[in-house]
């Protein structure tokens, strides 16, 4: 037996005998979590807040719980009610943007983002988040911008490079968009989105002996992305 299960088992123990013990009732739905069962750790934490004045804590574990859970809405609504109690948690408004994301509701999860990111300026996965926002909605501009900033933070992500060179070919600026893939491609040779997006950059510049190189390389990594970029061609 593992230590988390071991001590599972002790916390479930002494609530047979303590059931208004909140503090090891907290405690045990944090094991929960780790242990993945989440349906258990959202019954404590409900518990909880039906017991005792609620706390900014564990409205926000609640608002977890839910979101690994695919809950979305409900851990909206949980987020939500720690917001009430703490209003300029950026860490919440964080969770909010990613929970309205995985939702599609770009323009709101944006938002979280934006006011995240005022506070967080250094954080190159929520400008990474916010840019995907924006791609999303089709503001390239913004997209770009958030994009920029996610890349000067860490300068080495492939996905980084790759969202701009999005957002430059969704700006008709198919060189540019052209140059930032190829730039992925050196970090990440083997991810057969960049270069169908490639494929099609140079579908657009003309370069034909370009294309036909890329279909070469999807022919061999993805089938699938080989026939669409195949079809593009001979639409062209």
């Amino acid at each position: 037996m593992s230590k988390t299960s071991e001590a599972k088992s002790i916390y479930e123990k002494i609530l047979l005998f303590d059931d208004e013990n909140y503090p090891v009732t907290l405690q045990l739905g944090e094991i929960y979590n780790v242990l993945g069962d989440y349906g258990k750790a959202e019954v404590i934490y409900n518990s909880v807040i039906d017991c005792i004045k609620p706390s900014v804590d564990v409205y926000y574990k609640l608002a977890m719980t839910f979101g690994h859970q695919g809950k979305y809405m409900s851990s909206i609504l949980a987020f939500d009610e720690a917001l009430k109690l703490s209003a300029n948690d950026f860490e919440i408004k964080y969770q909010l943007g990613v929970a309205y994301k995985e939702m599609g509701v770009y323009e709101i999860a944006a938002h979280y983002f934006e006011e995240y990111v005022l506070q967080r300026k250094d954080d190159e996965i929520a400008f990474f988040l916010l840019g995907s926002c924006y791609l999303k909605m089709d503001n390239f501009p913004a997209a770009l911008l958030a994009f920029q900033k996610s890349h000067i933070i860490m300068p080495n992500d492939y996905r980084t490079l790759y969202s701009i060179g999005q957002c430059y070919s969704g700006l008709e600026e198919e060189e540019e968009a052209a140059r930032k893939f190829r730039e992925a491609l050196k970090i990440n040779s083997e991810d057969f989105n960049i270069y169908y997006a490639l494929g099609k950059s140079y579908l657009k510049l003309n370069k034909q002996k370009k294309v036909k190189g890329i279909l070469d390389i999807l022919y061999m990594l993805d089938h699938q992305s080989y026939q669409s970029l195949l079809m593009l061609t001979k639409e062209k």
